[in-house]
């Protein structure tokens, strides 16, 4: 009993460190940012809120009246739109508010990763992984993000806890509670779904002689919560779009003459007029087809670029410095946790914990997969950062082999 009271107060007490500095944070940039400084980086999350206020649901994502879209999925939209609803459209109140509900959704991701570890490893480790996440700089700025990153990061950890639960009390229900909570949360980033996938299937395995018939449950409900959106996605645009229809784009900004291997936001059609034009005349279908015939046949005649490129781009993702204008601290970060998160992984090898090196080598191998060939913005690496983390206290509280 008291282990488990000494449990509480040292989570309590990293949670409070988590909340104070973030909301600290919070007040630094209310108060010394303008005040519309939150859009003005992720604009067409904002417009599509929009849109769904207006009650022409998702459309027109970078302005004017372009019809339907199927650029982002519909989740993080909806809850920016309900943000909207309350407190008006980008107004500086709704700014606050974003960023309020990031602090907890980053809070509770600290939570996580302290129920994580601790299950996995030890309560050292929990608290080791859980004050650096609390207290790390870019880790502070997450809620300042106007993308899903904070929910994203949130909704992995959170599935990660349950196939855990999963492997150690087994249940249909549980398994119909993981499918549901994977398609709600593919809702919010189809660039989930893989990782997703892999840990119903590491689940899966876990529990192989138990409930065997199970995960099909899980799946099942997976689809039933998630094919309205492929559907909606084929009456209002004509076209199987499964995930999201920004494929094409991406890859053609990552792949074709003049390419860095950033973003190159000058012809992203928010900001490129001639590309929006493009878009608007030919509609998002035919214009994001167009673009990935453009990129295949640019990979094609390119092949060493390509290669070239992408490793350009792994490399960054994972030393956090595929953003243009990212700061030397993201990448200090990224290194710390990447290094550090290797040697904890090669320490379970040694220790054969084979089943936990996967739980956590799955998604940090599926995740980052689109991003090596299209651009790898930091926030995309910050999604996995948590498991990173574990990983690193681990190799800090486990003894050499």
């Amino acid at each position: 009993m008291a282990a488990l009271d000494s449990v509480r107060r040292h989570t309590l007490a990293i949670l409070t460190l988590a909340l104070l500095t973030r909301l600290l944070i919070l007040w630094f940039v209310a108060e010394r940012f303008p005040h519309r400084w939150l859009y003005s980086r992720g604009i067409e999350l904002g417009t599509l809120a929009q849109s769904l206020l207006d009650g022409q649901g998702l459309s027109s994502p970078f302005g004017g009246s372009t019809g339907p879209t199927a650029l982002l999925a519909p989740g993080y939209p909806g809850v920016i739109a309900f943000v909207f609803r309350i407190f008006g459209p980008f107004t500086f109140p709704s700014a606050i508010a974003v960023m309020a509900l990031q602090v907890l959704f980053s809070a509770g991701t600290v939570l996580l990763i302290m129920i994580v570890a601790r299950r996995c490893f030890d309560r050292r480790t929990a608290d080791l992984a859980g004050v650096f996440w609390a207290v790390s700089l870019p880790l502070l700025w997450m809620p300042t993000i106007f993308w899903e990153t904070c929910l994203s990061t949130l909704l992995l950890v959170g599935m990660i806890a349950l196939a855990l639960r999963c492997e150690q009390k087994p249940s249909r229900s549980l398994w119909a509670l993981m499918g549901g909570y994977c398609g709600l949360a593919a809702l919010v980033n189809p660039a989930l779904l893989m990782a997703l996938l892999a840990l119903l299937g590491w689940a899966a395995w876990q529990t192989r002689k138990r409930l065997r018939y199970s995960p099909l449950l899980g799946l099942l409900v997976l689809l039933l919560v998630f094919a309205p959106w492929p559907i909606r996605n084929a009456r209002a645009l004509g076209a199987f779009i499964p995930l999201r229809s920004t494929v094409g784009l991406e890859l053609w900004m990552g792949n074709r003459d003049g390419a860095t291997g950033f973003l190159d936001e000058p012809v992203f059609p928010l900001f490129n007029r001639w590309e929006y034009e493009q878009y608007a005349a030919k509609g998002e279908v035919a214009y994001m087809r167009d673009k990935s015939a453009l990129a295949r046949s640019y990979i094609r005649a390119h092949p060493a670029v390509f290669l070239r490129l992408s490793s350009v781009r792994f490399v960054r993702f994972w030393t956090g410095t595929g953003s243009r204008d990212g700061s030397a601290v993201f990448a200090i970060h990224a290194l710390l946790t990447s290094c550090l998160g290797a040697v904890g992984m090669w320490r379970l090898w040694q220790r054969r914990r084979f089943g936990v090196a996967a739980l956590f080598l799955l998604p940090l191998m599926l995740f980052p997969l689109p991003y090596y060939i299209t651009h790898a913005e930091f926030r995309y690496r910050l999604v996995v950062d948590p498991l990173l983390t574990i990983l690193a206290a681990y190799s800090f509280t486990t003894e050499k082999v």
